[in-house]
């Protein structure tokens, strides 16, 4: 039995669940949105599924659309969207290209996007998930905190939702991301600046278990809210409606 379980899995009908490690229908768990029916952990989604799982409508600005191969370099996609019956512009990281890692090219599409939403006079919403600045671009890409922050200072008139996704690390975290008007996570998400790991080992202290859990967060007042991905769209829709 394990071996056909084996070939199911390589074969993609199949998957593990990494938190419980129950064996789900790959199609079933499409159905549920990636959400483990045993367990409820959210699987991490591509930008494209998601746009897929939120938007009415959409629009694409930057690359040429939710399924379509996206430039070697860029983490993002984004655009006009509708949300629940109410208008905003879309940005949706993908961790799958390089971690998220935001360089110069995925910053220039931020700072499009929410230029965008300012001109349209619409709310932005920014889906994160990412390891951080891209190291490769060197300070060139340690500076990209320092634009899309600006750029979203400037702009600070148009609302922002931030809805953080497991992981969102490093300088995406301490950059445009935390300087939203409201913070949401999905559950079980990872957020914070370095990682676990690092940090145990500078400091040489034990982490609690729950160190850098969304639910940690919003107990410390860092989040305003944990919303279920069942339930994210029309989450989403209702607080468009206040703007």
């Amino acid at each position: 039995m394990s071996e056909v379980i084996d070939v199911a899995k390589k074969d993609g009908r199949w998957t593990e669940c990494p938190s419980c490690h129950e064996i789900i229908i790959t199609t079933k768990l499409d159905e549920l949105l990636w959400v483990c029916p045993h367990c409820d952990h959210h699987f991490r989604l591509t930008a494209g599924r998601r746009i897929e799982m939120l938007c009415d409508d959409y629009k694409p600005l930057v690359a040429n659309s939710a399924r379509a191969a996206r430039p070697a370099d860029s983490a993002i996609v984004g655009g006009r969207a509708v949300i629940d019956g109410q208008d905003c512009v879309l940005a949706v990281m993908d961790f799958t290209v390089k971690g998220g890692s935001m360089g110069q090219l995925m910053a220039a599409d931020l700072v499009k996007l929410m230029r965008r939403a300012a001109a349209d006079k619409q709310p932005f919403v920014v889906f994160t998930a990412s390891g951080g600045v891209r190291v490769q671009e060197g300070i060139m890409g340690l500076m990209q905190m320092l634009r899309t922050s600006h750029v979203r200072g400037s702009i600070d008139s148009r609302p922002m939702i931030t809805v953080f996704t497991d992981p969102t690390l490093g300088g995406v975290s301490a950059s445009f991301a935390s300087l939203a008007d409201l913070m949401l996570a999905e559950p079980g998400a990872r957020i914070g600046f370095a990682g676990p790991r690092v940090i145990k080992s500078t400091t040489n202290c034990e982490l609690d278990p729950d160190f850098q859990d969304a639910s940690r967060l919003l107990r410390d007042g860092f989040l305003d809210g944990i919303v279920h991905r069942h339930e994210l769209k029309s989450r989403l829709g209702y607080l468009l409606r206040w703007f």
